[in-house]
């Protein structure tokens, strides 16, 4: 009876309920990313060391890069001339040169600090401003965020 006193076909039915649902659902999207985003923190740490990567040099593409290891890809032991950084094998000679494999399109410089409230060891970027002006040792506030979840950290900054 309401049907035919308002003339709504089924095309019309199904567009008045996509709407009414694309809303629900746009506001349960919103509520889920806000509940499930990063903890912002801060606090006083201290520096632990510095270190300063020079730009990435320029390469050419390859044209065979393979991201994955074939079947027949074998662990080899680390050479006694290679040194381990953050999870990176390289020559103690290429650390913070361009041909070191952290080294991005522009120069980084990083700060290490320790979080005195919970004693992460957390690597900031920092402008080379800052950079130069710190020293071992040296107190500074650190803001980052946390994920909830994993426990990355996401975007830290000194202040």
């Amino acid at each position: 009876m309401l049907r035919a006193k308002v003339r709504l076909t089924r095309s019309n039915q199904v567009t008045e309920m996509l709407r009414t649902s694309v809303r629900a659902c746009a506001i349960a999207i919103f509520v889920m990313i806000s509940v499930a985003s990063c903890d912002r923190k801060s606090g006083e740490a201290v520096v632990i060391g510095k270190e300063h990567i020079d730009a990435a040099l320029p390469t050419a593409g390859t044209p065979n890069a393979k991201s994955e290891p074939g079947p027949d890809a074998q662990i080899r032991a680390m050479a006694d001339d290679e040194i381990t950084v953050d999870g990176y094998v390289m020559k103690p000679r290429v650390r913070g040169t361009g041909r070191d494999p952290r080294a991005l399109s522009h120069e980084q410089w990083i700060v290490k600090v320790r979080m005195l409230g919970n004693g992460r060891t957390i690597q900031v970027p920092a402008d080379q401003s800052k950079w130069e002006k710190l020293r071992e040792n040296d107190r500074v506030k650190v803001s980052y965020r946390r994920g909830k979840y994993t426990g990355t950290v996401w975007a830290a900054e000194i202040e």
